[in-house]
């Protein structure tokens, strides 16, 4: 059996493809022997990318294409997009002119979100015509979020990594039984799925950055840019409108703070990284977390490094000794899930903090000399808005 796995990164806006070089670094610490290699679809020019796969894929011959699908937009405009101006002015606007324009823009956006999720579907049944002896395995963000409803898209037979897929995808390479994994496939018209049975072992994983820079030769396009590392595994938290706990889980794995220390360092020296993201569910979804977010913060500020990072953040648990330690050891712009300025639609959405603590949080961060932007998420129109709710969220925003 040929159990070479080539990994293909769907096209998506420049960012670091972590998932896939987290899965790649696990399967050769378990199994050296198995070649790999990473293709990123995101720095190729679209007119060029059907011959890239084509071309990569008869240099190596691959016995798995694994193809990850980070983002999928379903008529929901996104942070930077003009699509949700254009929303705007087309529900509310009094300037007939601006709602006509608003109109034209709209169905633009749409023919892009069906046109960018025709692409991504494209490459799997570009190999299962070209490539028919390959095995097709996809995950990724996009594909866990609309599993069932993707892989009936696919060729018959692709295999679908839902969540967490190292052991999985180690078990497909080695020829061996994954029917104890969380996997959903279609046979013959009929939908499979399986379970997983036990957690990745994930806490004392190191990179090894020479080996993916060995298989991976696209990865200096990343010299210098936001590079995400993953600090912990699942959310306690049954936030209405969030997956991670679907994806990831409920319960809480930590790495261990030395070995993440040591991914930022050989990124620092190797590539001149300076900037990180935080890539988990939250960086602090709990006061069992403090502890070892202190000392992967202490150990940032004692090795010398010069560094910005920055994450999802609960700021409702942020002490002031903490956020003198975030601060000092180099936190930049924050991203706070705030969704309403009223508490009572903060319960309905099962968030899971209080108003007063994440302001005192903030305020914290603040009298320790932040001076990095903070980025309030709202989800305008939760269940149980009125116009009370949604004139708190504005005095919020202020506040």
């Amino acid at each position: 059996m040929n159990s070479s796995i080539l990994y293909v990164w769907l096209p998506v806006s420049k960012i670091y493809p972590a998932g896939i070089t987290v899965l790649a670094n696990h399967i050769h610490q378990r199994n050296p022997a198995i070649p790999q290699q990473i293709l990123d679809l995101s720095l190729i020019p679209r007119p060029r990318r059907k011959q890239k796969l084509r071309e990569t894929i008869r240099e190596f011959n691959p016995g798995i294409v694994a193809f990850s699908w980070r983002d999928i937009q379903i008529f929901s405009p996104h942070e930077g997009h003009d699509s949700i101006k254009y929303a705007f002015n087309f529900y509310y606007s009094w300037n007939p002119i601006k709602r006509l324009t608003a109109s034209f823009y709209g169905l633009k956006s749409l023919y892009e979100y069906y046109d960018n999720i025709k692409e991504a579907l494209s490459y799997p049944w570009q190999v299962c015509r070209e490539f028919p002896e390959t095995i097709r395995v996809i995950g990724g963000g996009a594909f866990n979020v609309f599993s069932e409803q993707v892989i009936r898209k696919l060729p018959e037979g692709t295999v679908g990594i839902v969540g967490e897929g190292e052991d999985a995808l180690l078990k497909i390479a080695e020829g061996r039984d994954y029917s104890d994994e969380r996997f959903v496939t279609v046979k013959k018209g009929a939908l499979i799925k399986g379970s997983q049975a036990k957690a990745v072992d994930f806490e004392e994983s190191a990179m090894d950055l020479p080996y993916l820079e060995s298989i991976f030769p696209q990865f200096e396009s990343y010299r210098r840019e936001i590079i995400g590392i993953q600090t912990k595994r699942g959310c306690p938290y049954e936030c209405s409108f969030c997956v991670y706990p679907y994806i990831e889980g409920k319960g809480v794995r930590h790495r261990n703070p030395d070995m993440i220390l040591a991914d930022i360092k050989m990124l620092y020296d190797r590539w001149g990284t300076r900037h990180f993201w935080f890539t988990d569910a939250q960086f602090i979804p709990g006061s069992n977390s403090i502890p070892l977010v202190t000392r992967l913060l202490e150990g940032i500020l004692k090795s010398g490094m010069s560094i910005t990072w920055s994450g999802y953040i609960r700021t409702s648990l942020i002490s002031r000794d903490l956020a003198a330690l975030m601060v000092r050891s180099g936190l930049g712009d924050l991203e706070v899930a705030i969704t309403a300025g009223d508490q009572e639609v903060i319960n309905g959405m099962k968030l899971g903090f209080r108003l007063d603590k994440l302001y005192e949080g903030v305020e914290n961060l603040k009298k320790e000399g932040y001076q990095g932007k903070i980025i309030l998420n709202y989800s305008l129109n939760s269940p149980g808005e009125t116009e009370s709710t949604l004139k708190a969220s504005v005095e919020s925003y202020k506040k």
